[in-house]
């Protein structure tokens, strides 16, 4: 796809549009009585109420879990460790101004996670470990107006986003978030011993007896409902750089405002090197600081003086310019954690604020054990506590709006090191859809993705490995846009997503039809199955699972007269399984040939109307060449199904590899003479005696092709690929990214030369790229079965090409 799946790479441009999407709730199916995984399973119990914690305990003890809570201890081997922690996080109401006692909870959170953590990281299990926070926000995450606005606690999205992070550092970690109120919590031990055990969305509410999750869906925004002008003035915490300082210059110049952005440190002084130093000097007096490290100075403290006074040179460059041009642009120091400086500035101000704009944030990212308390409170606390303060400084003034500055980071869950920046940007957004309700003016939270080379990016690069970046112009007309159109409650933008989209995070929301490339994403997500195991950049295993239900595929091939699973459709799934183990660097890697195919065609029956097979992957570099290895065994036993070699190419390399020609003639493989001289149909048989199961290819799903036979047995068919929606009974299906239908076409001209219980493929080689297996497509087929030698085209001259050589059926695999 389009940068949405490990399957295709996200485009090289650094920027791409975005979609702006809502989330809304919608219905998921109740759940049976506690799974038996949960019997025998270590669940530590933290947070909530000293009664709550009880009562939680006494459930998962009574559903055969080994459960306690942290008051009783760990188990008594210092070397044991949960297998779960189950986190009900800050249960006590919210009252702004006296909220503080989230941090003492959500530290002791860290702590158990902290524990944890070396333990959990070497797992290699995908199914046991978990991570589940309780939220109190109504049982709707927030989004929905609550029966009960004093029942609900806005901070639970703290350990939302937390939850959401997890698995960036712990990949094997599963993640749920089960949402309620304060006042529905008799029912709630009930429903999280069925939540556990049952992954897959990672947020999940109860409201009213109903489960929901949460579900994307694309709108646009409204037209402009308000003016600014030279009347305006808005606030603008934080602003002094970044996407917040381009926000106010663009208010001061497009609408004349008075923007005012604060900052925690007085501008520097006259004689301040920030001031007083050009380029040239200023480099100068920067090794100057590095050359303290030699009298003793801590690194630490010499970064930070290097950090601080670029900054301040940026925001003393940013004002200056600003006057220059006549805008009206101030600076005001304030810390807004601070409740009686935030007070006092919006005081200075008065009646004059019509508007603001919180945009205060910290980000420094480093893995959770590298990362102090003192860090993980600082970065909450300034998204968070600085909403509470400047809101309850302006809920009685009559702005035209209050918009928070979001990030993905909280939506979505994070990067590595970004547990306590995704947990402060959730904490935001929820504090947003409370505030809301509170007040007359609107409260927006517009949740970004990475701005391009803009902003807290500590490694932009590194970033575009998650989500396309945001131009920068369009990213400030867009959110000039929201703020004219008195937007309300969370609005995201969110990009093509990249490579290192992992296992739990894929499974975590519904791939929805308004999110960009859905399509792709779907089919990424639907053939990676259910993980068993999971070693990041090293290996996978799935459990594969299709019913003929939902397939009418699973009917277009007959082993024995039992329906079986098409060797294209296991080829399709190899290739997108493969995707899910990337490099380390998530290089863009193009798939280059499929090698050593053997599969043992009866291993690929129905069994009561399905077929389960586990399939494995290991993946590392080869020769320099990205290289998986791809088995399948039968699911109810240890017998070997299928197996295949995949290997890639670095983008960069890929277009300068020399195409593969056939044998003797030095013209690509399969590009025999004939074509449609001396035409006859296929079914001349003409192969060794074969007494095993009958092979047949009924072509109700997948196109039959009609076979034109020349001089020397060459042979050629067009046929037009059969549309990814007919192979499917779903909602929303998957699309392919091989050929199904032309490749099917070629194993049953080969089977009615000489069949077999097992087929062989020695290579399938990629040339130009795969061709269009778009449903309707015409592609060319040519070749030979008595040389094993194969080509698909596309009929209209496209370059694009496979080639397949030494395909045949065997005795045995």
């Amino acid at each position: 796809m389009s940068g949405l799946s490990p399957v295709q790479p996200t485009a090289t441009r650094p920027v791409a549009p975005v979609h702006r999407v809502r989330w809304r709730t919608v219905a998921e199916p109740d759940l049976p009585p506690p799974a038996t995984a949960l019997r025998g399973a270590k669940v530590l119990v933290l947070g909530g109420t000293p009664p709550l914690a009880r009562a939680v305990t006494e459930a998962l003890r009574a559903a055969g879990a080994d459960a306690r809570t942290a008051e009783e201890g760990i188990w008594p081997v210092p070397a044991e460790v949960p297998d779960g922690l189950l986190d009900l996080g800050h249960a006590e109401p919210f009252v702004p101004g006296e909220h503080h006692g989230y941090r003492r909870a959500l530290l002791r959170s860290v702590t158990a996670l902290r524990a944890c953590y070396p333990h959990w990281r070497r797992e290699r299990d995908a199914r046991r470990l978990f991570y589940v926070a309780v939220t109190y926000l109504g049982g709707s995450m927030g989004y929905d107006t609550p029966d009960d606005p004093s029942a609900l606690q806005p901070l639970g999205g703290i350990w939302a986003g937390l939850a959401k992070t997890v698995h960036r550092e712990i990949p094997n970690c599963n993640i749920r978030v089960v949402d309620t109120d304060l006042a529905g919590l008799a029912d709630l031990p009930r429903r999280i011993t069925r939540e556990l055990y049952r992954w897959g969305p990672f947020e999940i509410g109860h409201r009213a007896g109903r489960r929901r999750t949460l579900q994307a869906v694309r709108e646009e925004a409204g037209p402009p409902q308000l003016s600014l002008g030279a009347d305006d003035l808005v606030l603008l915490s934080g602003g002094g750089r970044g996407i917040g300082w381009r926000l106010a210059r663009t208010l001061a110049a497009r609408h004349g405002c008075a923007v005012v952005v604060t900052g925690r440190a007085p501008l520097p002084g006259p004689d301040d090197p920030a001031r007083t130093l050009d380029d040239e000097r200023f480099t100068a007096y920067e090794r100057s600081l590095w050359a303290q490290r030699r009298q003793g100075r801590p690194l630490t403290a010499v970064r930070a003086a290097i950090a601080a006074a670029r900054r301040e040179r940026e925001l003393v460059r940013h004002l200056d310019e600003a006057r220059a041009e006549g805008l009206r642009v101030s600076y005001a120091v304030c810390d807004v954690t601070d409740p009686d400086q935030t007070t006092a500035l919006v005081a200075r101000y008065g009646t004059a604020l019509t508007a603001v704009v919180h945009n205060a944030g910290v980000d420094t990212p480093a893995r959770l054990p590298k990362k102090t308390d003192e860090d993980f409170l600082r970065t909450v606390a300034t998204k968070v506590d600085g909403f509470v303060n400047l809101f309850s400084a302006v809920r009685g003034l009559p702005l035209k709006f209050f918009c928070n500055v979001g990030s993905l980071t909280g939506r979505l869950g994070g990067m590595v090191g970004q547990l306590d920046y995704a947990a402060a940007n959730d904490g935001l957004a929820r504090l947003g859809l409370w505030a809301r309700t509170q007040v007359a003016f609107p409260v927006m939270t517009l949740c970004w993705p990475t701005w391009d080379r803009l902003g807290m990016v500590a490694n932009f690069e590194a970033t575009l490995r998650y989500m396309a970046a945001l131009d920068v112009t369009e990213g400030i007309d867009l959110w000039t846009r929201e703020l004219t159109a008195g937007s309300r409650g969370e609005v995201t933008y969110i990009g093509p997503l990249g490579r290192a989209l992992g296992p739990q995070q894929s499974r975590g929301y519904r791939v929805s039809a308004d999110l960009p490339g859905h399509r792709e994403l779907l089919s990424a997500v639907f053939h990676l199955g259910e993980p068993v195991t999971h070693v990041p950049h090293a290996e996978q295993t799935a459990l594969i699972v299709l019913d003929r239900a939902h397939a009418p595929v699973l009917t277009d091939v007959l082993v024995g007269e039992e329906a079986a699973l098409p060797v294209s459709l296991l080829l399709e799934n190899a290739v997108r399984g493969a995707a899910w183990v990337q490099p380390e660097d998530y290089a863009p890697l193009t798939l280059r040939s499929v090698r050593d195919i053997h599969v043992n065609l009866a291993d690929l029956r129905l069994r009561h109307g399905r077929i389960a097979l586990y399939r494995s992957v290991t993946a590392g570099y080869t020769e320099g060449a990205w290289t998986a290895d791809v088995r399948y065994r039968t699911s109810d036993g240890d017998r070997p199904a299928a197996h295949l070699r995949l290997v890639y190419a670095h983008e960069a390399h890929a277009a300068g590899d020399a195409h593969v020609t056939g044998p003797h003639t030095g013209r690509p493989a399969g590009d025999g003479p004939g074509g449609s001289s001396g035409e006859r149909l296929e079914g001349d048989g003409g192969g060794r005696p074969y007494d095993g199961p009958a092979l047949r290819w009924p072509g109700l799903v997948l196109r039959t092709a009609r076979w034109r036979t020349g001089p020397r047995g060459a042979c050629e068919a067009e046929v037009r690929e059969t549309p990814a929606g007919d192979l499917w009974v779903l909602p929303s299906w998957p699309v392919n990214a091989l050929p199904l239908t032309a490749l099917e076409n070629i194993l049953r001209r080969t089977a009615a030369h000489s069949p077999g219980p097992v087929l062989t493929v020695r290579h399938i080689d990629v040339q130009e790229g795969i061709p269009t297996p778009d449903g309707g497509a015409a592609l060319l087929l040519r070749g030979s079965p008595h040389t094993g030698r194969w080509t698909v085209s596309g009929a209209d001259g496209d370059r694009r090409a496979l080639r397949l050589s030494g395909v045949s059926y065997r005795g045995d695999l």
